[in-house]
């Protein structure tokens, strides 16, 4: 691990500590602490968080943010145990993974994880799902604070569509879970944005 600002060694004075993996070349919040295993720029700590946050202690961070890159993690159920050992209670995971859907999804050979509505319910004690899926496989218990699906598209044409999709198929849990079964393989989602907490 390189902390390159030493972040890592100052963020236990901070009120709210913030995390962002995967950052890449740009940062969402000035006053996040940016994780990535490229060392970029932009990148406070360059190391491999998918071997774990051991650098982290129990119940110290109040938010992690990460766009697009929870499918890229080998062991997600791994990372996603760390994620809950760091956060505090009431902290949150807040992000964006693409939808099995997805067509572009399967484009990237670095992707490894797929995601669907369900996904992060077995890491749920709690559903409000008509479906429910095993939740004995871990300790886990984060409270789903939100999932919806996002469309959006790069041609100029599709685009009123694709807003109109979001609009319609995230409208309450029903809409959504039939949707998924029924009509994502017609009218396909590009992502999944979630609020979970601990």
């Amino acid at each position: 691990m390189i902390d390159k600002h030493r972040k890592i060694e100052q963020f236990k004075k901070s009120n709210k500590n913030i995390l962002e993996f995967g950052c890449g070349q740009s940062r969402k919040f000035s006053d996040s602490i940016t994780i990535d295993i490229m060392d970029f720029d932009s990148v406070d700590v360059v190391v491999d968080i998918g071997k774990g946050l051991s650098f982290l202690p129990d119940n110290s961070i109040d938010e992690i943010h990460s766009y697009h890159f929870l499918e890229h993690i080998q062991d997600f159920e791994f990372l996603m145990k760390e994620i809950y050992r760091v956060l505090k209670i009431g902290g949150r995971k807040i992000g964006a993974v693409p939808h099995f859907s997805n067509p572009h999804f399967y484009s990237d050979y670095t992707h490894r994880t797929y995601f669907g509505l369900y996904t992060f319910y077995y890491m749920s004690k709690t559903s409000e799902l008509t479906r429910k899926v095993p939740t004995f496989y871990n300790a886990m218990d984060f409270k789903i604070i939100d999932i919806e699906f996002n469309f959006y598209s790069s041609f100029i044409l599709a685009k009123p569509h694709k807003r109109l999709c979001k609009i319609l198929f995230n409208l309450n849990n029903s809409i959504k879970e039939y949707y998924e079964e029924n009509i994502c393989n017609f009218l396909p989602a590009n992502e999944i944005r979630f609020v979970l907490e601990k």
